[in-house]
């Protein structure tokens, strides 16, 4: 038994307790998986397999980012370390295999619905390898990235989905911004959707790519985002930082008044990262 007097010390003492566990047992088993998309892509993803007979674990990263980022890497090393199954994919954004974050100057050559459609080949791979029903989990855009993939399958094979910070498009500090850019991109779709012009999206203030795929993400705003929630058969657990300065001060009421069930970390941020990130594992071990 751990007897703890000081909640953080504690918390890491058992996290702690649980990789060295694991990695005595010899049970846990790493490898790189590929599938091809409809549109001729290879897509990658680390499969981190255990004996475990739980409910397998999707972990997807956040926008421009890989499954590298470090906290989604921490989470799915830790949920791994404690027996769970992981699968961490990167979507392809567009390119080829992709292993590296992609910049916001780059030329975007990617849509949300086509990372929705790459989470569905991902779904349907990890439950057939484990004949079990996933779990989700989702990190900032990628969290809004599964929240698009339930709103168009309905019907998947998912147990649950934990969504970590967050946020929709045109929420936030910059929906203004966004809100104004938005309007050009809509004109821009009428005079030539498939020109690659220049756009700010989110925290990037020079995204280029055409002005259909640019308003593929825009589409994605709170009120879209809410309704989704709000048709989801298994209501989301979205755990959100008290200190997260990416959100809007009504984003937390409107999620809660569409019957998601929300967890609040007092202080942390939209990375959870410092002492923070032990506050994170505990809240998503208690979801799972």
């Amino acid at each position: 038994m751990i007897i703890c007097r000081f909640q953080a010390p504690c918390r890491t003492f058992q996290w702690l307790a649980v990789l060295v566990f694991s990695l005595l047992s010899g049970i846990a088993r790493s490898e790189i998986i590929h599938l091809q998309t409809d549109r001729g892509l290879t897509i990658n993803a680390e499969y981190l397999d255990t004996t475990s007979s739980a409910s397998p674990i999707l972990i997807l990263h956040g926008f421009l980012q890989t499954r590298d980022f470090f906290t989604v890497r921490r989470i799915g090393n830790t949920l791994h370390e404690a027996g769970y199954k992981v699968l961490l994919p990167n979507l392809s954004l567009g390119i080829n295999n992709r292993r590296q974050s992609l910049a916001c100057e780059a030329v975007h050559n990617h849509s949300m619905q086509q990372d929705t459609n790459e989470i569905a080949l991902w779904v349907d791979w990890l439950y057939d390898q484990t004949d079990r029903p996933v779990t989700l989990i989702g990190h900032s855009a990628g969290s809004l990235n599964l929240v698009s993939y339930l709103d168009a399958y309905p019907d998947s094979p998912v147990e649950k989905s934990l969504l970590i910070s967050l946020i929709a498009f045109l929420q936030g500090p910059v929906a203004k911004e966004n809100t104004t850019e938005r309007m050009r991109a809509e004109a821009d779709l009428i005079l030539n959707g498939v020109r690659i012009e220049r756009y700010r999206l989110a925290y990037c203030d020079h995204y280029a790519t055409t002005a259909k795929d640019y308003l593929s993400y825009l589409a994605w705003d709170p009120n879209r985002t809410l309704k989704a929630i709000s048709g989801m058969k298994v209501k989301p657990t979205i755990i959100l930082g008290g200190g997260d300065n990416r959100l809007g001060p009504d984003w937390k009421p409107q999620l809660q008044s569409h019957q998601a069930h929300i967890i609040e970390i007092d202080g942390a941020n939209h990375f959870f990262d410092h002492a923070y990130e032990f506050d994170l594992l505990d809240g998503i071990e208690k979801s799972l």
